[in-house]
């Protein structure tokens, strides 16, 4: 078994939540979805929760989380405001000048370059790295995470996370809500090959594939724990 050990940092406030599993926080749209569904003629047709590989990309890893309610509002000249209810250690900031100046903004998204300030550093075991990156799936979240690979098998410190607030968005983002999902990879020498043609096991995987709902679960999926 493999342990990703989170440290936090000799300032970190009582109050700053500690990461949790991404399979503890799973959203309500997700978990109000539908199995099935049926067209206008009555046809059943397999839904979102039938999709074995959308859910282990949402559940997989840990989250780093807003320790605190964070307010987001604009002021009189349309520049956004961002306040956070009382913590010691503030958990955002925002890179002026030129720093990050050429990332492309996302579609729908503030110019302002802002980050998070993460309070918990982590270590992963010799030989494997860290993928970071906004919650996989959840466009739903008022703002976007960049993403980064960090390697981390001695030790990765407390640092800042970049991200950008969606345009129009003016509210509060609940303390506990995913900033950011951290994946383990493991490290390994790729080669990449090409082929054209599909072997006899390939059809015969793809024979089993169409047969109807659950076969990719109970013949393919490897069960991941975090």
């Amino acid at each position: 078994m493999k342990i990703f050990k989170f440290v936090p940092s000799p300032e970190v406030d009582p109050d700053h939540k500690a990461p949790v599993p991404m399979k503890g926080i799973i959203p309500e749209w997700y978990r109000n979805a539908e199995r099935y569904y049926s067209d206008k003629h009555g046809m059943k047709f397999e839904g979102l929760k039938t999709c074995v590989p959308f859910l282990d990309a949402m559940i997989s890893g840990y989250a780093l989380v807003l320790p605190v309610n964070m307010y987001v509002t604009k002021d009189e000249n349309d520049e956004i405001k961002i306040t956070w209810d009382k913590i010691e250690t503030s958990p955002v900031n925002e890179r002026m000048g030129l720093t990050g100046h050429t990332i492309p903004r996302p579609p729908g998204h503030e110019k302002n370059h802002l980050a998070w300030t993460c309070q918990w550093g982590w270590k992963v075991p010799k030989g494997y790295s860290v993928l970071l990156t906004h919650p996989v799936n959840r466009f739903d979240l008022p703002f976007t995470t960049m993403s980064g690979i960090v390697d981390s098998e001695e030790f990765m410190g407390w640092g800042n996370v970049p991200f950008f607030i969606k345009s129009g968005f003016e509210g509060v983002i609940p303390a506990g809500t995913p900033i950011a999902q951290l994946i383990p990879i493991k490290r390994e020498k790729w080669v990449y090959a090409q082929s054209w043609g599909n072997t006899a096991k390939q059809v015969e995987i793809a024979k089993e594939l169409r047969r109807g709902e659950g076969v990719y679960k109970k013949l393919f999926r490897k069960e991941k724990e975090y």
